[in-house]
């Protein structure tokens, strides 16, 4: 039986580099208000000028201080504002300082991380709950249940739903709960390096309490164990409904990230 393993600094940090997005090609066509995501230092900066906010800052520690007037012209160009969120393994009293001295301070201490491993046998989803794999069929119904679920305010929701209709890819890992029929839930698995990270998992509000979140969680484990994936990676607000069941399908804490904001 294969055994979760044990939670060091060096996994840590491997795993705060997946929380980040992955790196974009410099690409002329590239989909409007689609995010760009350059590393400076050690540090992972993504930002979008539209659409769904994706203004944000990973892995910034200790070794990129000196390089924090480079990573925030990265977003002034644009008028834009990141939030930096940090990990407590690279967290100093000197990162502290810079961030608090451009005017920065922590406006959250909530996201929680954790790591898990893939599983080899199925679950069964709970009566009435179906899940399948999103294709160009029920594309439809996967953003406008995302939207719902994540509650999208009015300002970019309708930009960010085309952007999502417009980055769909068949190949890409999607999925689209069910309850007695009716679109409930989605969530989505990213595959990177051997870790499958669970992302965009949420519910529709009036069908929350069904099981779905949960199942969607059991579902994902199963399918990274089937493209061999090694390990799990999730993310979720620290004590939540989501944590909750992310931690009731094996999933264990891996840190707690505060965000700094200028307001």
């Amino acid at each position: 039986m294969t055994r979760l393993p044990v939670l060091t600094s060096e996994l840590a940090l491997r795993l705060e580099r997946l929380v980040a997005p992955a790196l974009t090609e410099c690409a002329k066509d590239k989909e409007p208000g689609a995010p760009t995501v350059v590393q400076i230092g050690r540090a992972v900066a993504s930002k979008a000028k539209a659409g769904r906010p994706a203004n944000k800052v990973f892995c910034f520690g200790q070794q990129d201080v000196s390089r924090l007037g480079e990573i925030l012209d990265f977003y002034a160009v644009d008028d834009l504002e990141p939030s930096f969120y940090l990990a407590p393994m690279q967290f100093t009293t000197h990162v502290a300082a810079a961030l608090t001295g451009a005017g920065f301070s922590q406006t959250e201490f909530e996201q929680a991380i954790l790591y898990g491993l893939p599983a080899a046998e199925p679950e069964p989803p709970p009566p009435h709950v179906t899940i399948e794999r999103v294709t160009s069929e029920n594309l439809d119904e996967f953003v406008q249940t995302t939207a719902d679920g994540f509650a999208w305010p009015s300002t970019w929701r309708d930009q960010a739903m085309a952007g999502t209709r417009k980055e769909f890819r068949a190949d890409a890992y999607h999925f689209l709960a069910r309850y007695r029929g009716e679109a409930a839930g989605v969530g989505s698995l990213d595959p990177r390096d051997g870790v499958a990270g669970l992302g965009a998992g949420a519910v529709v509000p009036r069908l929350r309490g069904k099981g779905c979140h949960l199942a969607l969680v059991r579902h994902r484990l199963h399918v990274a164990s089937t493209i061999g994936c090694q390990l799990m990676l999730g993310a979720a607000s620290f004590g939540s409904g989501s944590f909750r069941n992310q931690q009731r399908a094996g999933l264990r804490l891996t840190y707690v990230e505060s965000t700094w904001s200028r307001r």
